[in-house]
């Protein structure tokens, strides 16, 4: 049983921490209106204690406390925790009486709390995130009044009220942080810029204003320099912060990041230059440098030098940092230009001069917009050859508002959506526009427009500068690239249903392979020529062997797909290892292998896809017992804990050969092992690991391989302890329990009904008695599994909300179940839940209260059907019919044969056979085709159909085959020898010739 002290599961609710981590409270100062809130409550409620309580994960923490000292305290001390699970108030008289609260260190001692009232504190989501709560030192038994309840709900209302506010005012605060810190970087380009105008030339005061100016717009900056090339080598100039004692400072281009920087021409963000190879290492400790931005600075076509900043943090830069230093950069060779047209003409005014400079030289078009008109006046020749037109209000197709451009979904651009309007009409922020532009010239280009608000000394937004870039080649790439990407995935989804296909015709050859054998080995035995059974069974099981081969490239297929789903349930994680220890123990021990087990302690439960964790564990296993001889194998697990989730670690290593790095990079790659010598030694199509990477992939986890040439091998496997599947609805119980009573008997005629409803049982049972079935029934899911292994019943009736263990837990361990597996279930339940049922392989479905003349209708197709018609066998497949015709004739049935589901209905028109044979892929009409056509026939509904398919059925096929066919069986799992008892069981002995 739960220990009643320990807190409720709703503590750990992964939804209910995020929601309360989104609140940004715990940890934070008093504030007045959780105070004031505290006070109201613990003076209507007239108690000594009043609490504002949220419960973390680890501890609870009081935002609000009035008669309460300590600001946390731990989880076994709060009773907060247990509201947390209740529907409304949790209201306890005496907490010394009950069994959730009578340990509790603040019950028995100090202060000795009697009596608790909390209102659940609930956020918009519906996720509980703690309390207000009121505390007496007495009990009392009579609770609150209604009226202090009244009050208490209320005032927790207004405490999510007060919460919800502040973490508005903490997200406006954000926004508007952001917001400024763009406006100053604006403003210090601005400032910049009056400072190089203010310079009048002189050179090293420009370059000494641009780059205080990119300081100022990226605080983060420890250090700035402008390197300014000098043949070979870049020189230092400029230098502030931790740059200035390094003026003059020589850099060689070969071999430094600065370099790199030019030669590229490309903008650098190091976020650790620690490990970037490029950087140059002997001066990383001199300088202080871990993190920093490179910018090359142009001029024309040549790069003239790099715009460096620098921090000694590691990480200290983000993108935006670089945006705003490579706008800097672009006003360097204006800043230079401006000193040598000073220095040539000192008459020109060094404005004029910087502006027309900068406007030229940029590879970029720009233009200046005044404000709130948005009439353009001024830009530079680059924005009328990227655009293809003029662009001043007075020039043809001049003007915003005659551009004509799309965007991507090909709706036209609004004016008020072109960056230089909106600035300049609405305000401060950026505009980005990407269009795709029609120009001057009647051609379509793809043009960028990126914009800035301009201010005044004051701040007053007086116009926008808007940056014009032809970025067609780069935007066709793109939708090239994209066009790729998407053939690429059509191709790889086309080349998975050639697998899948691929698979399903090579399985209906192998089946036949497989009856053969099985055939001849039986009429071997009878002719007494047992010389060559071992023959025959060394046919059989390669075939087999093969078989399972294919199954592995359809799993592939389906994974790649992405068909492949999930069925999670609750199991004994330390079970399961020990059994698939056990399953491989003679796999390991046949190259003398010894296995250790190393099981942590605390391996508890998980909820994940047991068969999946299986597989990947026997994968690992079978991969190290296969490549490892005379030595030891070791499998470890253990339960680890990251970021408040736990996750499952399995470990499998080996003394074997090992392998090499290269060999290991090609590790997990489909069909291929470590080199084709391992393949022609070891055998094996190199598929297992690939398929236990994509399972364990699936599973929310990963794998790693450590390996040493010769001295073996280590897989690490790890994986979240709980997920949720593809059919996963409510959490299962433990699929495994129960066994069949001994004294059970088989009893191909009975129907079981399982349900925990007694009036409902014996409803259900007295009519199917009455309407002649022989009846067994069952209280609940686990005795419905025991009743069923021992009774092998004709069909199963099945409810859903049982306790123990439910009807979809029922319904997968059937579907798991060897032997049970093909065994008809009808769910009959309250719940509107058809496809759920459907797609977990339910034969049909009905909905309380029960229609008996529906009931009836269905269990027709379950009752022996007397009537003299053969056994009708379709398939396209001639071999398949012959074999079966064959086996099923010396059983003394009397078979008929069609080889496609056309030539099926005509052989039930014909003569109606008491049970047909179907199989699913055939051409012209295929298996579901036939089955929706004889359904809808009422002369033919009650025909047994038993599907005998070698494609694989998922899902959606069964939602299909869903109150259709009474069974369905896969080929190559069903032996021929095995198929006249199964059929037997659906069609009485008289009928048989």
């Amino acid at each position: 049983m739960t220990d009643p002290t320990t807190p409720p599961s709703e503590v750990a609710d992964t939804r209910r921490l995020d929601a309360l981590r989104d609140y940004d409270i715990l940890d934070t100062p008093p504030e007045k209106g959780f105070d004031d809130i505290v006070e109201l409550a613990r003076m209507t409620c007239a108690a000594p204690v009043a609490l504002v309580s949220l419960v973390a994960g680890d501890r609870q923490w009081f935002k609000a406390q009035s008669g309460f000292a300590p600001r946390e305290t731990s989880l076994d001390k709060s009773v907060c925790a247990h509201a947390l699970a209740e529907p409304d108030l949790l209201v306890i008289p005496d907490l010394t009486l009950d069994p959730r609260t009578r340990d509790n260190p603040l019950v028995t001692g100090e202060p000795h709390i009697r009596f608790y009232a909390g209102a659940p504190l609930q956020a918009a989501g519906g996720e509980r995130l703690g309390s207000l709560c009121v505390i007496d030192t007495v009990p009392r038994p009579e609770g609150l009044t209604e009226r202090q309840t009244s009050a208490l709900r209320a005032l927790a209302g207004q405490v999510m009220t007060q919460m919800d506010l502040r973490r508005s005012v903490v997200e406006r605060e954000r926004i508007l942080s952001g917001q400024a810190v763009l406006i100053a970087q604006q403003d210090a380009l601005i400032a910049a810029q009056a400072a190089v105008t203010r310079a009048a030339g002189n050179r090293e005061a420009i370059l000494d204003a641009l780059v205080a100016g990119v300081m100022k717009a990226v605080p983060q900056a420890e250090g700035g320099v402008i390197e300014l090339r000098d043949g070979d080598e870049l020189v230092h100039r400029s230098g502030h912060g931790s740059l200035a004692p390094h003026d003059g400072l020589r850099l060689p281009l070969e071999g430094s990041l600065s370099g790199h920087c030019l030669t590229s021409g490309k903008p650098v963000l190091c976020p650790d230059v620690l490990r970037d190879p490029r950087a140059k290492r002997d001066l990383i400790e001199p300088l202080g440098v871990r993190s920093a931005i490179y910018v090359p600075v142009s001029r024309g076509d040549t790069n003239v030098g790099v715009l460096k900043l620098q921090s000694s943090r590691p990480d200290a830069f983000s993108g935006s940092d670089l945006r705003a230093a490579t706008l800097f950069a672009a006003t360097i060779p204006a800043g230079l230009a401006e000193a040598g047209e000073a220095e040539a003409r000192r008459g020109m005014r060094a404005s004029e001069a910087t502006l027309r400079t900068v406007m030229e030289t940029l590879p970029v078009g720009v233009m200046i917009a005044e404000a709130p008109s948005g009439r353009i006046v001024g830009h530079n020749d680059r924005v009328a050859a990227i655009l293809g037109h003029g662009v001043m209000p007075t020039e043809a197709d001049g003007g915003p508002d005659r551009w004509v451009g799309f965007h991507a979904d090909g709706r036209r651009v609004e004016a008020d959506e072109w960056p230089l309007l909106k600035l300049a009409r609405h305000g401060n922020g950026e505009a980005e526009l990407e269009v795709d532009y029609q120009r001057g010239d009647g051609r379509r280009a793809w043009v960028g427009f990126t914009g800035a608000p301009m201010h005044d000394a004051d701040g007053v937004v007086v116009g926008s500068v808007v940056v014009v870039t032809d970025i067609d080649e780069r935007k066709r790439a793109e939708l090239l690239l994209e066009a790729a990407k998407h053939a690429a995935e059509e191709a790889n989804r086309a080349k998975s249903e050639f697998l899948a296909n691929m698979s399903h015709e090579l399985r209906t050859p192998l089946s036949a392979v497989i009856g053969y054998s099985e055939m001849l080995q039986e009429e071997m035995e009878d002719l007494g020529h047992e010389s060559l059974l071992p023959d025959m069974r060394k046919i059989e099981a390669n075939a087999r062997h093969l078989l399972g081969l294919i199954n592995d490239v359809l799993d592939l297929s389906k994974i790649e797909a992405e068909r492949m789903e999930t069925y999670v349930e609750d199991f004994a994680v330390e079970t399961v290892v020990r059994d698939v220890a056990s399953t491989v123990e003679a796999l390991v021990a046949a190259k003398g292998n010894a296995l250790t087990l190393d099981l942590a302690h605390g391996l508890g439960e998980a909820r994940t896809d047991v068969t999946k964790l299986r597989q990947c564990l026997i994968n690992l296993l079978s991969n190290a017992a296969k490549f490892t001889e005379g030595g030891r194998i070791t499998l470890t697990a253990e339960r680890t804990e990251r970021d408040g989730v736990d996750w499952l670690t399995f470990r499998v290593g080996d003394t074997g050969i090992g392998m090499s790095p290269d060999q290991q990079a090609r590790l997990f790659e489909r069909f291929t092992q470590a080199d084709a010598s391992t393949t022609r030694k070891f055998g094996g199509t190199g598929l297992g690991l690939s398929i236990t990477r994509a399972f364990a992939t699936m599973l929310g986890g990963d794998i790693s391989v450590e390996s040493q040439e010769g001295s073996g091998t280590t897989f690490t496997v790890s994986m979240p302890a709980r997920i949720v599947g593809s059919q996963d609805e409510d959490p299962a119980v433990d699929p495994a329990g129960g066994t069949a009573p001994e004294d059970g008997t088989a009893g191909p005629g009975v129907v079981l009904v399982v349900d925990d409803d007694p009036a409902t049982r014996d409803l259900v049972a007295r009519f199917l008695e009455r309407d002649g079935f022989k009846v067994a029934v069952a209280i609940d899911g686990r005795e419905g599994l025991e009743r069923a292994r021992a009774l092998r019943p004709r069909v199963i009736l099945l409810d859903v909300t049982m306790p123990q263990m439910d009807g979809w837990s029922v319904l997968r361990t059937l579907r798991g179940d060897a032997e049970l597996g093909d065994t008809p279930v009808i769910m009959v339940t309250v719940l509107d839940e058809q496809n759920l049922a459907f797609s977990l392989g339910a034969t049909d479905y009905l909905q309380k209260p029960v229609d008996w003349d529906e009931l009836h209708g269905v269990m027709d197709r379950f009752r022996p059907q007397v009537h003299e018609g053969p056994l009708l066998v379709i398939d396209d497949d001639a071999d398949t019919r012959e074999r079966m015709s064959t086996r099923l004739s010396k059983e003394g049935w009397l078979v008929a044969t069609a080889e496609n589901g056309k030539a099926g209905l005509a052989a039930v028109m014909a003569e109606r056979p008491c049970l047909i044979l179907l199989d699913l892929m055939m051409p012209e009409m295929d298996g579901f085709a036939f089955l929706d056509a004889i359904r809808a026939k009422p002369a033919w509904g009650a025909i047994p159909v038993v599907v005998l398919t070698a494609k694989d059925v998922d899902g959606n096929d069964r939602r299909r085959l869903a109150g259709q066919a009474d069974r369905v069986l896969r080929k190559g799992q069903v032996g021929l020898d095995d198929l006249p008892a199964l059929l037997r069981s659906l069609v009485a002995p008289s009928q048989m010739a």
